[in-house]
């Protein structure tokens, strides 16, 4: 009986042994596996850049959504209008691109022009 006893004893403290050892020469396979931290650098694209004027007089609708387009094709964005009044027809939105209109902006929406005429505005600047 004390066979028994004797040789489970060895059985489970030579097994405890392995899983210890097992663990121990996996630990830095695991460390050197760290996932890499995901970059938060946001990716801000400036209306002025892609021509917009923020004058009150020109129309933007060209390049804001220029601007949207490109945040788009960057896999997402922020579209930032600076200071100053864009007039604008339709704004086409995309998936993951936000609009930040900073201090002193504002989207000012036009009227669609009618054949022959200039396009006129709907809001006071």
């Amino acid at each position: 009986m004390k066979t028994f006893d004797s040789d489970r004893r060895d059985l489970l403290r030579l097994s405890s042994m392995g899983l210890a050892a097992s663990a121990f020469t996996a630990l830095p396979a695991l460390a050197a596996k760290k996932p890499a931290a995901p970059t938060l650098t946001p990716m801000l694209f400036d209306v002025r850049t892609f021509g917009a004027t923020g004058d009150g007089k020109t129309v933007d609708t060209p390049a804001i959504n220029k601007a949207i387009e490109a945040a788009a094709a960057a896999g997402g964005g922020t579209v930032v209008f600076p200071a100053g009044n864009y007039i604008s027809f339709s704004i086409r939105l995309k998936s993951k691109v936000g609009l930040y209109l900073a201090q002193g902006s504002a989207i000012i929406a036009a009227d669609s022009p009618k054949p022959g005429e200039a396009a006129q505005i709907i809001a006071d600047p």
